[in-house]
Formats: C-alpha cells, sequence, structure tokens
C-alpha cells in the first residue's frame, strides 16, 4: 500500500477521450456542494433522463432493481459495489450512490411501504382516523421493515447471494476477488462483504461498524491528500475524481494496511473504553477480512463475548 506522503510516485493513466459535452462548473455543482466530475455529471443527466421515461409496469421488485442497478453498474464501470459500499472513493460516488438509491425508492421501496400500509389498515377493519398515535407509528415501523427486507432480497439477488449462506457468500467474495491486488479491487472486497452481510454475521453490528469506521479513517488518510490527517481540519476535503483514479489501480499491500488499522486501533482503544479482548477481537478480524489469514483464537474469543 502506498502512504499518503509517496503519491507523488503515482503515474495515472491517460484519461480516455471525452465524448460526452463539456458542463459548467454551475452544472456539475450539485445542492449539497459538491461538485461532481464533468464525465459523472454526463452519466447521471442520462441516467436521470432514462429514468424519467423508464416504465417498470408488470415488473417484479426484484427484476426492477436488477434492472436499475445493471444500467448504474454498466455506466459507471462496473463499480457500483465500491460505490454503494461507501467505504472510500471520490466525493462524486456519493452523488451516483444517492441517485440511484432515489429510484430505487422511488420504484421499489415507497410502493412497497405503501402497499404494506394499505394493508395493515384494511386487516384491521377501523378507519385509520380512530386509529391511536401509537398504533398508526407501529404500523409505520412495520411498513418500513417490509419495504427495506423488500430492497434488500432484491439486492441480493441482483448480487447473487440470494439462498446462500454467510459462510458460502464469505467464500464467493474471496474467490471473486483472489489474485485481484489493486486498491479498487480490495475496496470492492470489502464493499462487498459489507453489502452482503458477511461483516454484520461475523461480527455483530458494534464491531462491525467499528471495523467499517476505522477502515474509512485508514483509507483517507493513506489516499486523500486532502485529509484532515494530511491538511489539517481547516483546509480537510474529500477526494476528487482526478485523486482517486491516480491511486484506485495501483497495487494495494493488504498486510501494510492491516497494521497501521491497528496502530491506529491501540491509539484509540483507550479513548473509547476497549478491553484488551475487545483490540484482540478487532485484531482478528483485521487479520482475517483483510490479509485473509487465520486467526485460530478467534472463534474462541467471539464465544466468549457472546456468552
Amino acid at each position: 500500500m502506498q502512504t499518503a506522503k509517496a503519491q507523488d510516485h503515482y503515474v495515472p493513466s491517460a484519461p480516455p477521450p471525452r465524448t460526452e459535452p463539456e458542463f459548467s462548473l454551475a452544472e456539475r455543482t450539485r445542492p449539497n456542494g459538491v461538485t461532481v466530475s464533468n464525465a459523472c455529471h454526463a452519466k447521471l443527466k442520462q441516467l436521470a433522463e432514462i429514468d424519467a421515461q423508464a416504465d417498470y409496469t408488470g415488473m417484479s421488485p426484484d427484476e426492477i432493481y436488477a434492472e436499475i442497478w445493471n444500467r448504474y453498474d454498466k455506466a459507471f464501470d462496473g463499480n457500483m459495489i465500491a460505490i454503494r459500499g461507501c467505504v472510500a472513493g471520490p466525493s462524486e460516488w456519493g452523488e451516483i450512490g444517492y441517485q440511484f438509491y432515489t429510484e430505487v425508492t422511488r420504484h421499489i421501496f415507497n410502493p412497497a411501504a405503501n402497499a404494506a400500509w394499505k394493508e395493515g389498515v384494511e386487516l384491521d377493519g377501523r378507519p385509520y382516523t380512530e386509529w391511536t398515535y401509537e398504533e398508526k407509528t407501529d404500523l409505520d415501523r412495520l411498513c418500513v421493515e417490509k419495504a427495506d427486507k423488500i430492497v434488500h432480497d432484491a439486492m441480493m439477488k441482483t448480487l447473487g447471494y440470494d439462498g446462500m449462506s454467510f459462510d458460502e457468500r464469505e467464500t464467493a467474495i474471496r474467490e471473486k476477488y483472489a489474485g485481484k491486488n489493486t486498491t479498487l479491487d480490495f475496496l470492492n472486497l470489502q464493499s462487498e462483504l459489507s453489502m452482503s452481510g458477511v461483516l454484520i454475521h461475523k461480527m455483530g453490528m458494534d464491531r462491525a461498524d467499528t471495523y467499517l469506521a476505522m477502515m474509512r479513517i485508514q483509507f483517507d488518510e493513506a489516499f486523500n491528500p486532502n485529509s484532515i490527517y494530511n491538511v489539517g481540519h481547516e483546509k480537510c476535503s474529500m477526494m476528487t475524481a482526478d485523486q482517486w483514479y491516480r491511486v484506485a489501480n495501483q497495487p494495494f499491500d493488504t498486510a501494510q494496511f492491516a497494521a497501521a488499522m491497528k496502530d491506529n486501533l491501540h491509539r484509540v482503544s483507550g479513548h473509547n473504553g476497549w478491553t484488551k479482548d475487545y483490540v484482540k477481537m478487532m485484531e482478528g478480524f483485521f487479520d482475517h477480512f483483510i490479509t485473509g489469514a487465520a486467526d485460530d483464537g478467534l472463534d474462541s474469543l467471539l464465544d466468549a463475548a457472546i456468552e
């Protein structure tokens, strides 16, 4: 893994010839202040136009999700796993993910939630105006849960993990990225482990959140020359597309990355009140999921934590 200080040695490949029209800075600046690249803006604009004309009548949620996913994945060079994983990458990826999920929400989540609400009211039999606040809140929560599950199940089918156990998913993901060792490959691997539910299943919600948070910090410190760790709080900003693609296809040193995460883990453990067993467990997760090293003591630590 190259550190931030060594990034001057990166030699980015020549950008492909542009065929899309040039857009002004104002056109490329999103409402939240993020400025996307010209190429990204052109693709998002075209995808929005396609969505405005899309007719999913008669299609199942699984079919709709696959249609939207495949369209975005093709537009963004097969990187939707990394884009939706939200672990690292350029700031414009957040805009891609937002527009993608806006379409998923409009065409899958909202119809599913509305159908669940209608079903709940009809099953109860009383006029909705007679429901108590608590009953309405419970129904709203149930509708969100049902819609979330429909979207999640559709994503699992699109990614090819429907009907697989978590162990089978992890094995399939490792096989998928075996022999691939660029920064982007590693980011795709970690994103897929997260999106497939493997990390939460193996670690539990709290430890998976810690793992991903520390990974985001390490990515930012190592690869973003504008990170708070490199330029300070007042000058920091998210990575641009040009900066990201200078490092995306460089060889990735998993051992060095895991070692840096362990160093940071020890630095912050006292502040967070983490016990020695917790730190050791997280180190085991770093070894298992980053370097692929086996840790015979990890399962016993997990069993002890569960007890």
